[in-house]
């Protein structure tokens, strides 16, 4: 009489694959479901919302600084072969080097994204938020910033919302920033004369104050390396390969850096300008006072402010380094500082900024400190490019309508140019961006956004 386990577990072991193949199945069908209805991938080939997302591109090492210099593809090259005569005014947006050896490197793929489809189910589009949405036939990536109802104009690079200043958080502003200058590729060189020193000349190519004895600053001037005066600092972006002709001066700039404090107690100030005011933190050093804002106008520096006083601040210690993070950014002064972000603090609008060739200034009292890896950004800026909020002409939106614009704004097809004043109905938006990845290799079967 043969044994009944054999038949047991056979039956067992097709009870199993029958699971198998049915719980299978239904991760497959929820897969399908998830990619098909709930998310969605995307390929970028275009660079209008560089430097956060990247089309197809060319990525070199400067020959002078070492900074890397990320340039899309250009118009001209039509086959992405990248001949060089593509790429002749290719330049470093760091030292101002010019031509970058671009042909030389090879192509690499836009980068992709996911997108949340169901985003706008469950609540409504954000202003800042990156968005896909199909227009005139077309997919497009863009930040949104015009939200129904609201009267926008972009003016002075910035974005007013029924006629009052829009202003940025500093995550957002981060999240947007454009790299001006980095201390830390510098030239066999040095960085001749980006650097004024008050009152005595650097010597040791450190970025070093000592106002032990007598108070020391030191300012960046925006001269690029061959030039011979210092320059505004204009909506000039490396990624587009050349210099456009209507570039436009910028106002809204970031710095970041770590700040040793070798001795001393004191204080430090460190101050950025806007076009119209200079905005000072003075940080305590080894000191339990308060920290300090102050502010004073270009045009009457003698007439000096106190903003806000900042309570409960450990003060920056001696033999210690500390992570400082400042932008003043749609006239608003943030710093972070070793990643606690202290009250922001807000000035009131500028009607007209001039051009800004030294936005940054530090000043040591009583202390001997050194800044190391500092880097300087600029915020996004909007141009008066197109036809559609530009140049005091303001559009206002319908009840189901926004308003989107590229952060590469001098090489971006968006709201400024389109029709019917650029609004885009709320039935064309497909999803938030929810990952992006920085692509190494040309995908398939994806979809293609265009700028």
């Amino acid at each position: 009489m043969p044994s009944p386990s054999h038949p047991t577990k056979r039956t067992a072991a097709a009870e199993v694959g029958r699971h198998c193949l049915r719980y299978g199945a239904l991760l497959i069908g929820a897969f399908v479901l998830l990619n098909t209805v709930v998310l969605d991938t995307f390929h970028i080939p275009t660079g209008s919302m560089a430097p956060a997302l990247r089309g197809h591109h060319r990525v070199c090492g400067c020959p002078r600084c070492g900074q890397e210099v990320v340039v899309g593809r250009a118009s001209t090259d039509t086959d992405g072969k990248g001949a060089s005569r593509h790429y002749r005014k290719a330049f470093c947006q760091n030292c101002g080097l010019y031509p970058i050896p671009l042909a030389d490197t090879l192509e690499v793929a836009g980068d992709k994204i996911m997108v949340n489809k169901i985003a706008y189910v469950v609540r409504s589009p954000a202003r800042w938020e990156i968005v896909v949405f199909r227009l005139l036939g077309t997919f497009y990536i863009k930040r949104l910033l015009g939200l129904p109802t609201e009267d926008i104009l972009i003016h002075d690079g910035d974005l007013y919302v029924n006629g009052q200043l829009i202003r940025k958080t500093f995550e957002q502003a981060k999240a947007m920033r454009v790299l001006v200058f980095d201390q830390d590729c510098t030239p066999t060189k040095g960085w001749r004369n980006r650097w004024e020193f008050l009152p005595s000349p650097l010597g040791s190519g450190k970025l070093i104050l000592d106002g032990r004895l007598t108070p020391q600053a030191l300012t960046y001037r925006h001269l690029l390396s061959g030039a011979d005066k210092c320059e505004s600092i204009r909506d000039e972006h490396a990624y587009n390969g050349a210099v456009h002709d209507e570039s436009e001066c910028v106002h809204d700039f970031m710095i970041e850096t770590d700040i040793e404090v070798v001795a001393g107690q004191g204080s430090l100030a460190l101050r950025l300008c806007d076009g119209h005011s200079w905005v000072e933190i003075l940080l305590p050093v080894s000191d339990k006072r308060a920290a300090e804002v102050f502010t004073w106008s270009m045009a009457a520096p003698e007439q000096m402010r106190k903003l806000a006083d900042i309570e409960r601040i450990a003060p920056l210690q001696s033999g210690r380094r500390h992570h400082i993070e400042m932008a003043l950014v749609d006239r608003r002064l943030s710093v972070v500082v070793d990643g606690h972000v202290w009250p922001h603090v807000d000035l009131p609008e500028a009607k007209t900024r001039e051009g800004v060739s030294r936005p940054f200034q530090a000043q040591a009292d009583g202390v001997r400190v050194q800044l190391h890896g500092f880097r300087l950004y600029r915020d996004v800026h909007y141009g008066q490019q197109g036809k559609n909020a530009v140049r005091g002409n303001s559009v206002r939106l319908g009840v189901d309508q926004y308003f989107v614009l590229g952060d590469n704004s001098p090489n971006s097809s968006d709201s400024r140019y389109w029709p019917d004043e650029g609004r885009v109905p709320a039935q064309c938006l497909i999803g938030s961006v929810l990952l992006m990845h920085r692509s190494r290799a040309e995908g398939a079967g994806l979809r293609w956004l265009s700028w």
